[in-house]
């Protein structure tokens, strides 16, 4: 924390007399430094990645976003790509995570539908979100290949074979079953199963949204962070990742009006409707397998990085309880999307 601490004041540029963490996240260590002039920053320390340049993608898009007058985002200050640490605006405010007000709803819906404008005008910005979704083959190729993953793992303790039995008996199959839905669906609606769907019906989405990664400020306007997957997405994409995200407490009527508002609003949104039902099944199904990832051991080590300190056991045990959990939102389910009409 001492380096972080020095290469922090060299960004900010003044020297920092109260350095302390300020939230556990998944893959990054975030902390809040105050100067001796009484001025807080926000100082994010990422983790080195192969797959992903989170510092880049994450400073750049808001960046990005501040230019094209997106709001209710942090400020980005500076950064230091040499030691994958950024500044930022600090939020002062409370987790938005759990039990969100009907205003907090307006602004997730209004924020979305600012992107949605943005996304029109054809702006500048190139790269696609973290594993986007432009057509279903990609996305069941991707899901395949988590699954197998997880599949592939040694199997020296109970909770392994727990795993193994959980995705051979209950997850496989599911994702075997929807699949089939979803070809069948996609034949009966004339979509394409490896045809992208065109730039003109893509958003810019964070990838990662929803009240989570939110702050709601002392006067009640909510903030939205954590833009490390940013990029091109389908929008349907990104409204079954805010439905199904376990990070969130939702309510069944925050969930329809969410979805009712943007199918309503969204450029196309007749469109997203119709591929809605699809993606929420198999995202679902996604999730399932994202909450595995602890698993496999370059991800627990992200974990530890972050700052989750429980131990192995306790950790994977309730990881696999979760999936379990997701699991069973869908199981006899996926062919009625709950959230429509």
């Amino acid at each position: 924390m001492d380096d972080c601490m020095k290469w922090a004041e060299s960004l900010i540029g003044k020297p920092i007399v109260a350095f302390d963490r300020a939230a556990a996240g998944r893959n990054s260590r975030v902390f809040r430094a105050r100067t001796a002039d009484g001025a807080v920053h926000a100082v994010k320390e990422y983790a080195v990645s192969p797959e992903r340049n989170g510092l880049e993608i994450e400073f750049s898009a808001l960046q990005f976003l501040h230019a094209n007058g997106i709001e209710r985002i942090p400020r980005p200050i500076a950064c230091d790509r040499v030691h994958n640490l950024a500044v930022y605006d600090f939020i002062e405010g409370a987790q938005a995570g759990d039990a969100p007000a009907p205003n907090d709803l307006d602004a997730a819906v209004e924020f979305v539908l600012a992107l949605d404008r943005l996304s029109q005008g054809n702006p500048a910005w190139k790269t696609s979100a973290a594993e986007a979704c432009f057509a279903w083959d990609e996305a069941i190729g991707n899901i395949n290949a988590r699954i197998q993953r997880l599949m592939r793992l040694d199997q020296d303790r109970p909770l392994d074979q727990e795993l193994r039995a959980f995705l051979e008996r209950f997850l496989a199959p599911l994702f075997d079953a929807i699949v089939q839905w979803i070809k069948e669906c996609a034949a009966r609606e004339g979509l394409s199963t490896h045809s992208p769907i065109g730039s003109g019906e893509r958003i810019l989405s964070p990838s990662d949204f929803g009240f989570h990664n939110a702050i709601r400020r002392p006067d009640g306007e909510m903030v939205f962070f954590d833009f490390e997957f940013f990029g091109w997405d389908d929008p349907a994409k990104l409204i079954a990742d805010f439905l199904l995200h376990p990070g969130m407490t939702l309510s069944d009527d925050h969930r329809k009006i969410f979805t009712k508002r943007l199918c309503a609003e969204l450029r196309r949104g007749s469109s997203v409707a119709k591929r809605l039902p699809m993606a929420y099944s198999l995202f679902a199904v996604k999730w399932c397998a994202i909450l595995l990832n602890e698993f496999i051991p370059e991800h627990l080590a992200r974990r530890r990085f972050a700052g989750d300190s429980r131990d192995e056991e306790t950790l994977l045990a309730g990881q696999l309880d979760k999936a379990r959990r997701m699991y069973a939102r869908i199981a006899d389910t996926y062919k009625d999307f709950p959230y429509g009409g």
